[in-house]
């Protein structure tokens, strides 16, 4: 039988997890950037979304699963390729992350270390990844900037996670809010702004800090060429307007609010005179 037939039988079962759970695993994780979008996604993820927060997984199990998401095969799989396959393999696996933290925070089992190696794994991801796909017509979503962003995240509600780190998201969710490449179009912008308000929230960042993060998205040097510059002012804006309107609906630091007017005005004057 293979991985999608019994997966498919799993899914039917409602996720009941067979006595071969853990070698299944291994094999659903050889195949996480699978070319078959169902395979990947309706039945690899959502399986490992079943069963690693619920308990499924012995603490050993999932300490032996740990490097193999993080490694060079997995989350830093040919990191750096644009409009590859590979993108299928990385974003994935950064989806496992999420989970694994989301199991921890629920109860502890990480060491420092670990989660100092999936910050530090992470973090280099974000930064090096060059493929801004959303949503590809035939093989279904990489969206491996949507699903970096569900790992900041969680990451940023880690205790174990100091100022410095924060700053380190805030500085990578500015450099991903800023390219020039494309302009997002399949909700990045709405997932980024998830993990700044968990920075927000873990009040660690002072205001007079923040509101400076925010007004660099007003001065970045303009690129020369017309349309780069035009998707990266898109970017921008696009991406200001939905944390201005999440810090809102949530009440959380209401005071950035007229420091984010004051940027987009600054971003493209003539829609806001």
């Amino acid at each position: 039988m293979s991985l999608k037939e019994k997966l498919i039988l799993i899914k039917e079962n409602g996720y009941q997890a067979p006595p071969d759970t853990f070698q299944l695993i291994q094999e659903m994780m050889v195949n996480i950037g699978s070319l078959d979008a169902q395979l990947r996604d309706d039945l690899i993820y959502t399986t490992l979304s079943n069963w690693i927060p619920d308990n499924t997984l012995t603490v050993n199990e999932l300490e032996q699963l740990l490097p193999v998401v993080l490694d060079n095969k997995h989350l830093l799989f040919r990191i750096g390729e644009t409009n590859t396959d590979a993108v299928f393999t990385r974003s994935f696996s950064m989806l496992v992350i999420p989970l694994l933290l989301m199991r921890h925070r629920e109860s502890p089992y990480l060491s420092r270390e670990h989660i100092h190696q999936i910050k530090e794994n992470v973090f280099y991801n974000v930064h090096k990844e060059r493929d801004y796909r959303g949503y590809d017509e035939e093989k279904g979503w990489a969206h491996a900037i949507a699903h970096a962003a569900d790992a900041l995240d969680e990451l940023a509600q880690c205790s174990e996670l100091d100022k410095n780190d924060f700053l380190t998201i805030l500085d990578l969710v500015y450099e991903k809010m800023t390219i020039t490449d494309r302009v997002y179009s399949d909700g990045e912008d709405e997932r980024m702004v998830k993990s700044i308000i968990s920075v927000l929230n873990r009040k660690i960042l002072s205001q007079n800090y923040v509101e400076q993060w925010i007004q660099r998205f007003g001065d970045v040097e303009k690129n020369p060429e017309f349309l780069p510059a035009f998707r990266q002012k898109n970017n921008k804006k696009n991406f200001l307007k939905s944390l201005y309107f999440r810090i809102k609906f949530h009440k959380v630091d209401a005071d950035l609010c007229p420091t984010i007017e004051r940027t987009l005005y600054k971003i493209e004057k003539i829609y806001y005179s």
